[in-house]
């Protein structure tokens, strides 16, 4: 019974419908006629499974989609990548490009779903004046240290250009609604996977805390 009760097409079946062109989502309500497209982004572990079900049911009103995750999905409408966890790599950074060049041209009359799932920081990622290397670097000490996820993601949003509320900006004037699945004690939204449509509210001093003292080191 648990088990069936996290499945991701029983989750959606029981929080997601559309009829008549009128799309709930638990509480709320959207009329997808008042938009002229229907994207959707996923990234995280499991978030292909969610989105399999959530284009089952969108249909032909789903303009297109981009899904990253560990174990593939057959999609008819979004593309498929397989990316790496727990460590970011080129396979992840070039699926966060794609995705931001392919939505530069969003308008207030577009709605995009994000599909945001535990894994996130290290699937979706675009970093700010950081090579990967480093930010592989930086991760692997990360894992290494002992902290805890809140920690961990505090970090990574000052390394990133969609972590923290950025991805929310990048998607600016569109509509946006985030599907997410937590694995975080507590259900913190901005601590999952590092809040990418979810305001920070930790400053850079934060962030070289965390790191100082659960690595060690001065500088990364």
């Amino acid at each position: 019974s648990a088990l069936s009760s996290i499945q991701p097409r029983n989750i959606i079946q029981k929080n997601f419908s559309l009829k008549e062109n009128i799309l709930t989502i638990q509480d709320k309500t959207l009329d997808l006629k008042n938009f002229n497209r229907v994207f959707l982004i996923g990234f995280g572990k499991g978030s292909a499974g969610l989105s399999k079900s959530i284009e089952n049911i969108l249909g032909d009103l789903l303009t297109e989609g981009y899904v990253i995750d560990l174990q593939p999905e057959q999609f008819a409408k979004i593309k498929f990548t397989t990316g790496t966890h727990p460590l970011p790599s080129n396979e992840n950074l070039m699926f966060t490009k794609r995705v931001i060049d392919k939505l530069k041209s969003l308008t207030q009359k577009d709605l995009v779903l994000i599909i945001i799932a535990g894994g996130g920081s290290a699937l979706f990622e675009s970093p700010y004046r950081i090579s990967l290397k480093k930010l592989i670097e930086v991760n692997k000490s990360l894992l290494l240290s002992g902290a805890t996820i809140t920690e961990m993601n505090t970090v990574r949003k000052h390394l990133s250009l969609v972590k923290g509320g950025g991805l929310a900006k990048l998607l600016y004037p569109s509509n946006v609604v985030s599907i997410i699945a937590s694995d975080v004690p507590g259900n913190d939204l901005s601590v999952i996977a590092s809040g990418p449509t979810i305001k920070d509210g930790s400053a850079k001093e934060n962030a070289i805390q965390v790191w100082r003292e659960k690595t060690g080191k001065k500088k990364a």
